[in-house]
């Protein structure tokens, strides 16, 4: 999967003076699944109609597989692309649009019968060739809609929140059906959603966005576990920020020193660094006394009655959710603090002092963007 099906390099793109793209640039390489996650108007679905010919970059330029095909049409790009709204013909059969691309390329009548079938096959909907789309529940019409786009064997299959009006259950199945063709296919997908479950269910990579650029690219476990930006912390996940000063760096692990509240003492707590990291405190591009931000995922904070380590907190609402239990504290100038585990816990109230804190390995230096 080394090979680079799709390159974006310098995508600048604007709407009435308003910048949309700020020169985002990417590889996307041969059978990836490749997944643009982040909220609603941060560029996502303009980069992905960039890619499909739909939208022409002000700045910038696309290649597929090694051919620049900034300036070409829609119909000369070998992509296709999968709506939210399946956008199904409403007056043809299943058979007739699953077979629409195959006509018009004048296909032998036995071969479109040919691959049709194994389509229906692919989608697991065999024996629905004569049924209509109004016939069809949602998950059915999603399905239709990917067997329409991938019948031609496109290069990319471009996916534009695909799953969204489907309800939570028939959402998480076709998670699992839509990784299951992209394998058996090897085509490419990109992949845009605001939902982080989707994201890291499915995908080989993440690209997290926020304004316009590129927060970061990764797996999901480096997103989820390494963020890199406060943004891409939050966004992916439960996770507290923490502000403070660099106190101490030892043994791979930064100090950093943060005021609780305004009645509580000064801590440090701590956050393990990147190899990355490490070097910059080596040149001196962090160093002591300076102000950091950092990142620490709600499951892995640990709360305790007593014995004061960590930071002296106060509780002041918990709730429970799909087997989740969250309290939230109070960390007056740092904010509110979430804390997470699975199951209900007595232990804590509405008004209780509690202390927090984390192994050095579950805190991470974030850039502040």
């Amino acid at each position: 999967m080394a090979e680079q099906i799709l390159e974006l390099d310098g995508i600048k793109k604007s709407f009435d003076k308003v910048q949309v793209l700020r020169g985002i640039s990417l590889s996307i390489r041969q059978g990836e699944f490749i997944t643009f996650l982040g909220a609603s108007g941060c560029g996502k679905t303009t980069t992905l109609r960039i890619i499909a010919g739909l939208e022409t970059p002000d700045e910038g330029k696309v290649f597929l597989n090694g051919k620049d095909v900034t300036a070409l049409e829609p119909n000369q790009r070998n992509v296709n692309t999968v709506f939210q709204n399946y956008a199904l013909f409403p007056h043809m059969n299943v058979f007739s649009n699953i077979a629409y691309g195959l006509k018009l390329k004048k296909l032998p009548k036995k071969e479109i019968v040919r691959k049709v079938g194994e389509m229906l096959e692919l989608v697991q909907l065999p024996g629905y060739e004569k049924r209509m789309p109004f016939e069809l529940s949602g998950g059915q019409k999603q399905r239709v809609a990917i067997a329409r786009a991938v019948v031609n064997n496109p290069q990319v299959l471009l996916l534009d929140e695909p799953l969204g009006a489907l309800d939570l259950q028939l959402r998480r199945q076709m998670q699992v059906e839509l990784k299951r063709i992209q394998k058996r296919l090897k085509i490419t997908f990109v992949y845009i959603t605001h939902d982080q479950e989707e994201a890291l269910n499915m995908s080989d990579r993440i690209v997290v966005m926020d304004n316009g650029k590129l927060e970061q690219v990764g797996t999901p476990d480096e997103v989820y576990y390494h963020p890199k930006t406060s943004y891409a912390a939050r966004f992916v996940g439960t996770a507290n920020i923490l502000s403070g000063r660099l106190k101490k760096v030892e043994g791979g692990v930064a100090w950093v020193e943060v005021s609780c509240c305004p009645q509580g003492p000064t801590v440090l707590v701590p956050a393990a660094l990147s190899k990355a990291q490490a070097e910059q405190v080596r040149l001196g591009q962090i160093g002591q006394g300076q102000q950091v931000a950092m990142a620490v995922r709600s499951e892995n904070v640990r709360l305790e009655k007593e014995g004061g380590r960590g930071l002296r907190l106060l509780v002041t609402e918990k709730n429970f959710a799909g087997g989740m239990l969250r309290v939230f504290l109070d960390a007056g100038a740092l904010g509110e603090l979430v804390s997470s585990r699975q199951g209900m816990d007595p232990t804590f109230q509405a008004g209780d002092v509690a202390f927090a804190h984390w192994a050095p390995e579950h805190g991470v230096l974030v850039d502040t963007g």
